[in-house]
């Protein structure tokens, strides 16, 4: 899953969440001078990555894309469960998406953003800046996101085809999606435990 549903997923506390949101570019050496809390975050963010891989949901969603995106279905499928969760947020959570998101950009990334990868400030200052939490949370945000992205990374991949077969393939798509969800959300209750057990 990407950003949105990283952070949703790792109910706890400010810092365990902000953990969970730079696993990604959280590295051995740089592993080890985080804080504590921080550091279960990002062993969260690695135990739902493996989850994540491992839904027979997410497998067959992979499936359903690999002709557009070959070997980086797997990362569109991921960019694709944010939107899935963002579209159907109060299915999942009794707080708005955009209370969500502004807990995050006002309290929790300024109190722990020294913990970031240097190379994680100009994105951070995205989030700040440009509400991207809420861009992934929706398909036309993130078909921005992904145009720029593909860009950006100069990736082998034909963005109009693409969103044809995203388009094509919308209702099993959405289907898989929500399936996955279903079972996601629940690994949110088990954060906290998971955080004190790591």
């Amino acid at each position: 899953m990407h950003h949105l549903g990283h952070l949703y997923v790792a109910e706890g506390s400010r810092a365990f969440r902000f953990g969970a949101f730079i696993a990604d570019g959280v590295r051995s050496p740089f592993f080890k001078s985080l804080p504590s809390e921080i550091q279960r975050g990002v062993r969260f963010h690695r135990w739902v990555d493996w989850q994540t891989d491992s839904h027979p949901a997410f497998k067959e969603a992979r499936r359903l894309l690999r002709p557009a995106a070959g070997r980086y279905a797997g990362l569109i499928v991921d960019l694709w469960l944010d939107v899935a969760l963002g579209e159907t947020w109060s299915c999942w959570s009794s707080d708005s998406l955009t209370a969500f998101e502004e807990e995050f950009r006002t309290k929790t990334l300024p109190a722990y953003r020294q913990w970031a990868p240097p190379t994680w400030q100009s994105f951070i200052e995205s989030i700040e800046k440009e509400r991207l939490l809420l861009r992934f949370a929706s398909a036309d945000g993130m078909k921005l996101h992904l145009q720029h992205f593909i860009q950006r990374k100069h990736l082998p991949l034909d963005y109009a085809y693409i969103i044809h077969v995203l388009q094509q393939e919308a209702v099993p798509l959405n289907h898989l999606l929500r399936q996955f969800w279903e079972e996601a959300h629940t690994w949110r209750y088990s954060a906290s435990a998971f955080a004190l057990n790591s």
